[in-house]
């Protein structure tokens, strides 16, 4: 294991605790008079200055970047980009289901990167050309070639910024279900994206997504033997669409979202 990915998972297990022993609280919080998102501040910014904290200490020659906080530290040398809990909307209903994100960038590019899942205690990691790995075992994607029997992930929140894709996603689904597959929808893509590397799932998409919600799954999945494309093929991502899934999967579920969502 590589020396960054000790401390990462050091300053992240720290994190879970944190956030695990807060979300008992969340109700109380909330009969206090507090709103949801404000809970969700609290408790984001607390698990951010756990993490920091540690990195701050193992490498004062790296630029650190938290999603609330944005750059806590400036450095030279690499740079760390920080979500503390994605999946913010069960956590707020106190639900699992959340996770802590952590990526190492050298000149632009993902070296290192950790998911870890506060309430499992699942934590997926990689380097660069050194494969993934779930609470310390090699995984791979699965091998699925067909639609039938699959299981597949995808989110579908009632928000405006996903509204159009509406009937899109009916579609798909409509498709993938005829021909056997079955799917779940969640709440954090670094979830269902963690969980396509690891085999558990078959595929993943997600839509619209924001660089910092995909960038450390993918390259952990990209690690494990996955491919991943725009619903066009494309390797930009720029769009925040994206497709994830095991290599002779990928081929059969990427027509279906072209064909519906692009």
């Amino acid at each position: 294991m590589q020396p960054r990915i000790n401390i990462a998972l050091k300053a992240a297990r720290a994190a879970a605790e944190y956030i695990v022993h807060s979300q008992e609280k969340l109700l109380f919080d909330k009969e206090q008079g507090q709103s949801a998102e404000q809970v969700y501040e609290t408790v984001c910014s607390g698990a951010e200055r756990s993490i920091v904290y540690h990195l701050e200490k193992a490498y004062p020659a790296d630029t650190i970047t938290t999603r609330l906080q944005g750059t806590v530290q400036k450095g030279e040398e690499g740079e760390w980009i920080i979500d503390a809990i994605q999946g913010q909307h069960l956590f707020s209903r106190g639900l699992t289901g959340n996770v802590i994100t952590m990526s190492y960038l050298v000149a632009g590019k993902v070296e290192h990167a950790l998911v870890l899942n506060p309430h499992t205690k699942d934590e997926f990691y990689a380097s660069k050309g050194r494969g993934a790995y779930l609470n310390n075992s090699r995984i791979r994607s699965s091998s699925a070639r067909t639609l039938e029997n699959v299981t597949i992930a995808a989110q579908f929140p009632a928000t405006d910024r996903l509204m159009p894709s509406l009937s899109g996603q009916f579609a798909v689904l409509t498709e993938i279900a005829e021909q056997g597959a079955r799917a779940v929808m969640q709440d954090s893509p670094a979830l269902m994206l963690t969980n396509v590397a690891a085999g558990r799932l078959d595929a993943a998409w997600g839509i619209k997504l924001q660089e910092w919600e995909m960038q450390a799954p993918l390259f952990i999945a990209k690690e494990a033997g996955c491919l991943f494309a725009g619903f066009d093929g494309s390797p930009s991502l720029e769009k925040g669409d994206v497709l994830c899934a095991s290599p002779r999967l990928f081929k059969v579920l990427l027509p279906i979202l072209n064909k519906h969502l692009n």
